[in-house]
């Protein structure tokens, strides 16, 4: 009976991670094919803020390229992507917040859900497990650990093709 447990539980594991896998591939492929057009969507006049976002996504890409040649379930919760769930503590008052970085159009703030395109968004997307940030927001900076990642599927893009 264990020795089936253990099976079992081993393989609703490597279902989920085959799940954050393909989903994870169809971001890559969805921005390696409609690349310009998400930017022109979001950003439809050359500026700053297109250019800063046209460089993070690349960088999105490569970091993406990199984690499905070597995949595993460790790396997946130790870097911020789209789909990410993740538990922010506030150094300034030691109190803590989940928020999931998703597709602009899956955006809920009131659900804490942050498009990946908002100002703390692209400040947090690729951030790493345990690393502490310096968020611009518009009061000033709010400095922030990120104590938890945990890919939670919420980063499909079905819904944008």
């Amino acid at each position: 009976m264990c020795y089936l447990e253990g099976v079992k539980s081993t393989m609703n594991h490597s279902l989920i991670y085959e799940g954050s896998r393909t989903q994870l591939l169809q971001q890559l492929i969805y921005f390696d094919e409609e690349k310009i057009a998400f930017l022109n969507q979001y950003f439809p006049v050359r500026s700053k803020d297109r250019s800063n976002a046209e460089t993070l996504l690349s960088r999105y890409c490569s970091e993406l390229e990199q984690l499905l040649t070597e995949f595993n379930g460790e790396d997946l919760n130790s870097q911020v992507f789209i789909g990410s769930q993740l538990q922010l503590r506030y150094l300034d008052d030691n109190t803590t917040d989940i928020y999931t970085i998703v597709f602009p159009n899956q955006a809920e703030p009131n659900d804490n859900k942050i498009s990946m395109l908002s100002p703390i968004g692209m400040q947090l997307l690729l951030a790493e497990l345990g690393s502490t940030c310096q968020l611009a927001i518009p009061s000033g900076q709010l400095e922030v650990k990120i104590e938890s990642i945990k890919f939670v599927n919420n980063g499909e893009v079905g819904v944008l093709i």
